[in-house]
């Protein structure tokens, strides 16, 4: 069943098994920590093309993961920097 979310653009993506993926894409919101980057929805799986295609028309072209869009998460901290409070984030005990 096709979700009601509106989404900027649809994919579909072949999966090992032979199924097809339908993948919805839009952006994060301005008060995620990724704000403004791609953000991938699944929105269902199918046996074939064909089905997939019924439920979302939308979706006119495959993708996979050379072509989709990437998260960067460049702005988080590595392991190495510091943090607030001047600890590293692999200092902080559990």
């Amino acid at each position: 069943m096709p979700s009601s979310r509106k989404f900027d653009y649809y994919t579909l993506r072949r999966l090992d098994d032979g199924d097809v993926a339908v993948l919805g894409w839009d952006t994060y919101p301005e008060n995620s920590v990724l704000a403004g980057q791609a953000r991938k929805s699944h929105l269902g799986y199918y046996r074939d093309e064909e089905a997939a295609r019924k439920d979302y028309p939308q979706a006119t072209s495959f993708s996979n993961a050379f072509t989709e869009p990437q998260v960067s998460l460049n702005h988080l901290p590595g392991e190495d920097d510091p943090v607030a409070g001047g600890m590293y984030p692999d200092d902080i005990d559990d």
